[in-house]
C-alpha cells in the first residue's frame, strides 16, 4: 500500500477521537447504521471514554481507527457475543469519503480481522446495508460471504434492514466434508 495507512487499536484515552469519528460516520453515511446521529451525540463523554478503554488491545471487545498521515480517517468496531463466545462481529465500519479508495477500508477491515484471529474466534460475521455496494464488494474481496438476504437486526419491523455475511477464520482441512 503506497498511501501510508496503518490500523490500530484505540487508546483508552481516546474517547473524543472516537466520538468524532462515530458523529462523523452518521453525519455521512445515516442509512448504514442502526444508531443515529441524535442518539450519539446526546451520550455523554464517560461513554466515550468508557468504549474507548474496553476496546483497546481487548480479545473481547475492538475500536480500531485507520490513519492515513498521522490523522485518523476511519473507524470499526468489534465485539464477542457473549452466547457465541468462538465468533466476533464487526460493525460501525465507516472511512471518511477522502479517504476511501485508497485502501484505508482494506486496512481497518485488516486490523479486524487479525484482531479476531488473535482471538481465537472461529469466525467474524458483520452486517451491510443492502444498499452499500462498496461495502459489499470490499467485504466480498476479503473472503466474507452473504448468509441471505436483507432483514432487520431486531424485531422491530420499522428498523434498517442489513445483510448479513460471514468469513471463516480457519481453512476447511482436507477430507472435510461441507
Amino acid at each position: 500500500m503506497t498511501d501510508g495507512s496503518h490500523g490500530r487499536h484505540i487508546r483508552p484515552d481516546e474517547g473524543p477521537l472516537l466520538r468524532r469519528l462515530r458523529l462523523a460516520a452518521l453525519a455521512d453515511s445515516p442509512a448504514a447504521f442502526w444508531q443515529t446521529l441524535e442518539a450519539a451525540r446526546t451520550q455523554p463523554a464517560a461513554e466515550w471514554a468508557r468504549r474507548a478503554g474496553a476496546g483497546a488491545d481487548s480479545p473481547a471487545e475492538l475500536v480500531a481507527v485507520v490513519e492515513q498521515a498521522g490523522e485518523a480517517v476511519g473507524m470499526v468496531q468489534g465485539f464477542t457475543p457473549t452466547d457465541r463466545p468462538w465468533l466476533r462481529e464487526l460493525g460501525a465500519m465507516w472511512v471518511a469519503p477522502p479517504a476511501r479508495r485508497t485502501g484505508a477500508a482494506d486496512v481497518l477491515l485488516a486490523t479486524a480481522v487479525t484482531w479476531a484471529t488473535r482471538a481465537g474466534a472461529e469466525a467474524v460475521k458483520l452486517w451491510v446495508a443492502p444498499t452499500n455496494s462498496p461495502a459489499r464488494r470490499l467485504y466480498l474481496r476479503h473472503g466474507f460471504v452473504v448468509l441471505g438476504g436483507a432483514r432487520p437486526i431486531t424485531d422491530d419491523p420499522a428498523v434498517k434492514t442489513f445483510v448479513p455475511m460471514l468469513r471463516s477464520l480457519h481453512p476447511p482441512r482436507a477430507g472435510r466434508r461441507r
